[in-house]
Formats: structure tokens, C-alpha cells, sequence
């Protein structure tokens, strides 16, 4: 497939070895997100990456999606976030740290290779179930935008989410919040309120975290 979903994954992921490529030796153990240290964020945008490429040998026992971009999101991922942060945890831990940027870039590429010779439509078997590859792609360049965001703040750097990335994640959060974003919020700072990154006085913020 070719479209604004594989092009903005290209996009960001490009733009995240760029970050990766900058950082210096002594930035691996620093606060990363959350209980995460740099590495362990770097260790789940590594899976992030790498997840259109992996799913592919997965049987799908389905016709047709059991969700689409925005019912991904709509599951208890509260109720997953211990096990998403303790698999970075092990992940990190595992591998030199010097090696994270590699398998990202190595990571990215494979799963941009296998999504390019496939249809649109063809469903990938995924944690919440059978999804078309355009609409896992779409979740997949949120994640990739926030969490580069993410990296960026913890490098004290400011963010470099790429355009076309950052518009359709931007569309993505729209669509769960329900309306438009606010006229006075930018895209990223629309983003990171969101995504509970910053606090606004906005009751519907934030929509996903």
C-alpha cells in the first residue's frame, strides 16, 4: 500500500532515528517517561516500529476488523499499562542500550518494507483484534508522534514531530475526543493535553493517556 498513513510513518520514524542518532552516550539511564528511563521509552518505540512486520506471521481468524483506528484506543488501556510498562522494562533490560537505536531503524524499515507490499485492506491480527493495516498503521504514528515527543522532553530538546504525522494524529485524537480541537490550542500543544502530557481546564482533557 501506498498512502498518507505509510508516508506519515516513514515520516516520523525518520525523524525519530534523527533524535536517536543525536542522543549522547550518558542520556540511556535518564528519566524517560514515567517510571520508564530513556532506554526503556526507546525500548517500546522499538516496539512500536516494529509491530506492522511482526503481526504479519499472525493467523487472523477473521473477514473482516473486529476495530478500526479509533475503537483501538477505546479499550481499557489503563487497565494494560502496568504490563506495556513492565514489558519495556524487560525489553531494555535485555540489550545493550547503544543497540536501541539500531533496532529502531532496522525495526521501522521492516515493517514500512512489508506494509508497502500489501493492500490497505489486509487485516493484521493485533491485541484488540483483527484490524485493517491502514487503521493499525494510523495507531501506530500516534504512538510514534507521542512518544517522540516524549524522548524529546526527557533530551531537554524541543519536539520535531513531523507535519503529516502530527495531522493525522491529531485527526486520531479529534475523533476520540469528539469534536474539533479547541480553536485556542496549536497541534501540539492540542496533542499533549490529549494525551494527559500537560493539564488544561478542559473537562474532556485528557482523552487518552
Amino acid at each position: 500500500m501506498r498512502g498518507e498513513e505509510l508516508d506519515a510513518f516513514e515520516a516520523e520514524a525518520q525523524a525519530i532515528e534523527a533524535t536517536l542518532g543525536g542522543m549522547p552516550a550518558d542520556a540511556w539511564p535518564r528519566p524517560g517517561l514515567g517510571e520508564w528511563s530513556v532506554a526503556e521509552l526507546v525500548a517500546h518505540l522499538v516496539r512500536t516500529a516494529t509491530r506492522v512486520d511482526a503481526y504479519h506471521g499472525v493467523e487472523v481468524d477473521a473477514h473482516r476488523p473486529d476495530v478500526d483506528r479509533v475503537e483501538y484506543f477505546r479499550v481499557d488501556l489503563e487497565a494494560a499499562a502496568p504490563a506495556i510498562a513492565q514489558r519495556a522494562r524487560g525489553e531494555a533490560a535485555d540489550v545493550d542500550p547503544c543497540t536501541l537505536a539500531r533496532r529502531f531503524a532496522d525495526g521501522w524499515r521492516a515493517s514500512a518494507a512489508r506494509a508497502g507490499g500489501l493492500a490497505a485492506d489486509h487485516l493484521l491480527a493485533t491485541p484488540h483484534g483483527a484490524m485493517r493495516l491502514d487503521a493499525y498503521l494510523a495507531t501506530r504514528v500516534l504512538e510514534l508522534v507521542v512518544h517522540h515527543g516524549d524522548l524529546r522532553a526527557a533530551l531537554d530538546q524541543p519536539p520535531a514531530s513531523t507535519p503529516d504525522a502530527q495531522w493525522l494524529t491529531m485527526h486520531l485524537l479529534e475523533a476520540l475526543l469528539g469534536s474539533p480541537r479547541p480553536r485556542n490550542m496549536g497541534r501540539d500543544r492540542f496533542i499533549r493535553a490529549a494525551t494527559g502530557r500537560i493539564t488544561v481546564d478542559d473537562p474532556r482533557f485528557p482523552v487518552l493517556r
